[in-house]
């Protein structure tokens, strides 16, 4: 008797995925990608009605299924790095947030800051989209 998690598997390979060739295992991530950006866009937002606690709780579950999504999965190397790089990008701009002062000058600096590194993604995002809808 199949065990029912392959019988999912199976499933969702044939339904869901289509073919399983490596040209199509790469849909998935920019998705979650998309997902965890739009998140960390909101932290300026969240901070203002004291929801943190909240926001790194999601993300902190959301980041651990990514994870387990992304190792049954194979993903290109490359696109799986750029990935690494931008979340690595959203993690030190909440570090300077949380140890590195603001100049006085400048008080609003990590918002706008969160705000610049999310609509720069949103943008790539967007041609990426568009590149795959003229495909």
């Amino acid at each position: 008797k199949e065990r029912p998690h392959r019988v999912w598997k199976q499933w969702y390979q044939r339904r869901v995925r289509g073919n399983t060739s490596a040209s199509n295992t790469n849909v998935n991530l920019p998705a979650i990608w998309f997902t965890i950006i739009a998140t960390y866009s909101m932290w300026p937002l969240l901070q203002k009605d004291e929801l943190e606690i909240m926001y790194i709780a999601s993300m902190g579950v959301f980041l651990t299924l990514t994870c387990i999504v992304l190792r049954n999965q194979e993903t290109s190397i490359h696109l799986l790095r750029v990935f690494l790089f931008s979340l690595l990008g959203c993690a030190v701009i909440h570090g300077l947030e949380v140890f590195v002062e603001p100049p006085s000058r400048y008080p609003h600096l990590w918002p706008t800051l969160c705000s610049a590194y999310s609509s720069v993604h949103f943008g790539l995002f967007f041609c990426y989209y568009n590149y795959l809808q003229i495909q």
